[in-house]
């Protein structure tokens, strides 16, 4: 949600790019032609609250989408989607083989976020540093995935199957700072937000959460059940595409 801010700051790249002594990267923004905006980031998530009891972090990505209604980007519509890792376990098993175990594969679990959302992000019209703050309605889901792969060093996968998944209704909403930025032709913004993300009761799996009791015997599956708030502090770059 973050992302938003970029439609506001990047007409300051913009304007900065129409200086022929290209002086004005970092000077307060001007009437921009540019609407629509693209970006990235890098996420690290901190759990609050019960969620923390349970998961002591998660790192991934999110990608966004940002229209601006104005020329400064003052009012803009955002949408994001991000993915995030709050754990991941391999072990090697045996695949067949006899009582021996002949061939081996190595079976890696992991637990992951999906969460996403549309809303609205305001921000500073004008200077060097442009605050904002932003709010969204969306989603969140939890699933948790195992794959098989070859014991060899980079054998990739070739089985996967989903353990367990349940998601919900959610809100966000945060803050952050802009910082346009020219490279070359085009018009970049560096952005700094946090951004706090709030959800009902939903059932996850923790690394704990799936047992064996024998070698031969099927998994028992044990999710846990709370709410699941959780911080986002992101870095992340906004690209124009008008």
């Amino acid at each position: 949600m973050s992302a938003f801010v970029a439609a506001l700051f990047l007409p300051a790249g913009l304007s900065a790019q129409r200086d022929p002594r290209g002086a004005a990267s970092r000077a307060p923004a001007a009437v921009s032609d540019a609407t629509n905006f693209v970006g990235a980031d890098l996420v690290y998530a901190q759990p609050q609250g019960d969620f923390a009891h349970y998961v002591n972090a998660a790192f991934g990505i999110a990608g966004h989408y940002i229209h601006a209604f104005d020329p400064q980007g003052v009012i803009s519509l955002r949408a994001e989607l991000g993915y995030l890792i709050y754990g991941s376990r391999t072990a090697r098993q045996p695949l067949g083989g006899g009582a021996l175990g002949l061939i081996n594969v190595d079976v890696t679990t992991s637990n992951n976020i999906l969460f996403g959302g549309i809303g609205a992000q305001v921000m500073a019209p004008t200077g060097t540093l442009r605050p904002y703050v932003t709010g969204t309605l969306g989603f969140t889901d939890f699933f948790t995935s195992s794959s098989v792969a070859g014991s060899q060093s980079g054998a990739q996968p070739f089985a996967e199957s989903q353990n367990y998944s349940d998601g919900g209704f959610a809100t966000s909403w945060g803050g952050g700072i802009y910082i346009p930025w020219q490279a070359g032709n085009s018009p970049v913004s560096i952005d700094i937000g946090v951004q706090a993300h709030k959800s009902g009761d939903i059932k996850y799996l923790t690394e704990h959460s799936i047992t064996f009791s024998g070698t031969n015997s099927a998994p028992v599956i044990t999710p846990v059940r709370s709410a699941t708030d959780f911080l986002t502090y992101r870095l992340g770059v906004s690209l124009a595409i008008r």
